[in-house]
């Protein structure tokens, strides 16, 4: 079947006539593109923008509005965004990069007819930059990120944009916050007006509460998903997944319908998290399935001063514990494999023939050890969590922000592929995990995707084991409603 790209846009619009100007070339040297073009007054521009917005539920803003349909009668037109997602979609399916000098048209905009003159006088306008030529054109790096968040009536929210807003590495910052939440308006625009008095270098409120999320999407770099329905021990397992599925199923509507191909999708690890985040990762169409991730850090910094404790080692030489599993249904915390930074004592000959001595009697090495060997005999450490988890919730949200913080610091302002943190991503065959979803594993951001750290250790629990941690999510990814009964906890 052939495809129609329909290009729309405001008359006055640089943009638009720029993007005719590639849309053409493309149909003189390409023999199955096809295009129309759909020139509209500026008067008219945003009345008609609202109503094919209103008709096909997108949240388009501006001037050129791109989709494309199949050429027979009802076809369904399919949304591809502004100039920069149609410049990616030539790249994506003719492997066509495009350089308008834009200078050479400057003053020619009042209509198309001009631009179709000037192709004729200058040939040299259109540049293809193809992989056997050296030519490069470096993009100068982002400098100011807007994030959405949605569900965000919960005390979480607060913690979040506390740290969002102190957040800058260079001259990288957050530019914009838009807060997102149905069932609690009251509640964001309390947070919107409590924000209002922080003063930044952009103009505007840096926090804005939006009634319609499709909007937001639209301009924002990451998408923080707070929105989960909370586990009801009087409820049984499969219900409360459903509940979640639907929510998760939802929510890709829009981000397909608004979000920006590149966006990055984040969850913290509220209700049963890497299950909500691969519901999303099979609902999704146009995202990167590894731009879809799950803080789960939290959990291993929630036992780490427990630990501490019983081991008698400084919490500031520990690193955080490694986090497995299908983070919300069931997990490991391997204590086992938690690295600490120790000194060894190397002492000379002297320290044990001279007494007294004024001179250095050994030697400092600084080693990394596995915490093994200092748990082993040790087994009150998980009743111990038990007993602090229930009396300290607070602490709980400051370490799911945490654990958030950190991993936006490394995606957005300072990536280091040195770094190790705890995500639930996409397995690719590391550790012998072959799930097709969200799984928690120690990870990597390298060449801009979230990987598996390959090079990290198994886990060492004697009682559990990654591979039931796998066989346990494919179960629970296929439960009906009704299915198990209600929960009975352990402690």
């Amino acid at each position: 079947m052939v495809v129609r790209i329909i290009i729309a846009g405001d008359s006055q619009c640089v943009i638009f006539a720029e993007v005719c100007l590639v849309a053409d070339h493309l149909m003189k040297n390409l023999p199955n593109f096809c295009y129309e073009r759909i020139e509209k007054p500026v008067l008219e521009w945003n009345m008609w923008l609202y109503k094919i917005n209103q008709k096909h539920k997108w949240h388009h803003k501006g001037s050129p509005l791109i989709w494309k349909e199949l050429l027979c009668k009802g076809s369904k037109p399919y949304y591809i965004g502004g100039a920069s997602e149609f410049l990616e979609y030539c790249h994506s399916y003719y492997k066509f990069d495009v350089f308008l000098a834009s200078e050479k048209f400057e003053g020619l905009i009042k209509n198309y007819k001009q631009y179709q003159k000037k192709i004729k006088c200058d040939t040299q306008s259109v540049c293809y930059i193809s992989d056997s030529k050296e030519e490069i054109i470096e993009k100068s790096p982002k400098t100011n990120f807007v994030v959405c968040i949605s569900g965000a009536g919960y005390p979480l929210t607060m913690h979040l944009i506390s740290g969002l807003l102190d957040m800058t590495h260079g001259e990288k910052t957050i530019s914009k916050i838009y807060i997102h939440d149905k069932e609690r308006k009251g509640s964001m625009e309390f947070i919107e007006q409590e924000c209002s008095y922080i003063g930044t270098n952009y103009p505007g409120k840096v926090v804005k509460f939006i009634e319609k999320i499709g909007v937001a999407l639209t301009h924002s770099d990451l998408f923080i998903i707070l929105d989960h329905v909370p586990f009801d021990p009087e409820a049984s397992i499969g219900d409360w997944i459903h509940a979640n599925k639907k929510i998760m199923q939802k929510i890709a509507l829009k981000i397909n319908a608004s979000a920006s191909r590149k966006i990055y999708i984040l969850l913290p690890n509220l209700g049963p998290a890497c299950y909500n985040a691969t519901v999303l990762m099979n609902s999704v169409t146009d995202i990167n399935k590894n731009n879809i991730v799950v803080a789960t850090s939290d959990l291993g910094l929630e036992i780490s001063p427990i630990v501490a404790e019983i081991t008698e080692v400084s919490l500031r030489t520990m690193f955080c514990p490694p986090v497995w599993g299908f983070v919300g249904i069931n997990h490991l915390v391997d204590i086992r494999t938690t690295i600490h930074k120790y000194n060894t004592f190397t002492p000379y000959d002297r320290y044990i023939k001279v007494k007294k001595s004024t001179l250095n009697i050994g030697t400092l090495t600084p080693e990394m050890r596995t915490m093994e060997y200092l748990l082993y005999f040790d087994k009150s450490l998980w009743t111990k969590v038990a007993i602090n988890k229930a009396k300290t919730t607070k602490t709980q949200s400051i370490n799911k922000a945490i654990s958030v913080l950190n991993v936006i610091k490394l995606w957005l302002f300072n990536s280091d592929h040195t770094n190790t943190i705890n995500l639930g991503i996409r397995c690719n065959g590391s550790f012998g995990l072959t799930f097709n979803g969200a799984f928690s594993q120690p990870a990597h951001f390298v060449d801009g995707e979230w990987t598996p750290a390959a090079d990290y250790m198994l886990p060492r629990d004697p009682e559990m084991n990654i591979q039931y941690l796998q066989q346990m999510a494919e179960i629970v990814m296929n439960l009906n409603k009704m299915e198990l009964p209600k929960f009975i906890p352990y402690y």
